[in-house]
């Protein structure tokens, strides 16, 4: 059974919501997250303030609708992947997926926003290290078939293995955001990542 045609009024609403996290994106861009008001946000949308409550909680919604757009580049990445492929060569693959996407995307004004939204979160779920994010799934997959081959450790558990491969990932981007993109974040990912999985994933 196919999916259902959305109504006129679903389709708006679906624009709407697309408006707002546009808008509230731009702005941050360019006037910086502590900067930027929910009445600005709706302003430059064209809609009302309580229209923004409609489909954002807060500012801090916005950006995890970020990650989740994210998230859909990882696993269009990981869709592309065929049988052909080893472990090994599926994760250099996804990570300079990765890389090319938060530089050339994303960028890194953006992507300092989304890493300082989350460290100045007061208490609250941090969107970035939540484990059931498709991004940690995804690599979860490919380390379990590289030790599964034989081509990844087995004397650690894939969740341990995981974790230490996302907080490189992460780490890379953090750094080149410290270093505000003055080095090629794709190439020296790369070689980091070979060198990583060499000396560290590997048995």
């Amino acid at each position: 059974m196919g999916k259902e045609k959305l109504t006129q009024r679903q389709l708006k609403a679906l624009q709407t919501k697309k408006d707002l996290f546009e808008s509230a994106i731009t702005l941050f861009r360019q006037k910086g997250y502590d900067e930027v008001s929910i009445d600005d946000i709706a302003e430059r949308a064209g809609t009302a303030k309580g229209t923004f409550y409609t489909y954002f909680k807060s500012k801090d919604q916005v950006i995890i609708e970020q990650f989740n757009k994210i998230d859909e580049q990882y696993l269009q990445v990981f869709k592309s992947f065929n049988n052909q492929q080893s472990a090994t060569e599926k994760l250099m693959r996804f990570v300079k997926e990765q890389h090319l996407y938060c530089s050339h995307v994303i960028g890194i004004d953006l992507l300092k926003i989304v890493y300082y939204s989350q460290i100045r979160n007061k208490g609250e779920a941090v969107e970035v290290i939540d484990e059931n994010r498709w991004l940690y799934r995804l690599v979860r997959n490919i380390i379990e078939e590289g030790q599964a081959s034989g081509e990844f450790r087995t004397d650690l558990s894939s969740e341990e293995l995981t974790r230490m491969v996302v907080r490189c990932m992460r780490g890379t981007l953090y750094d080149y955001c410290l270093y505000n993109g003055q080095f090629d974040l794709v190439e020296d990912g790369q070689k980091f990542f070979e060198l990583f999985i060499n000396g560290v994933l590997k048995q």
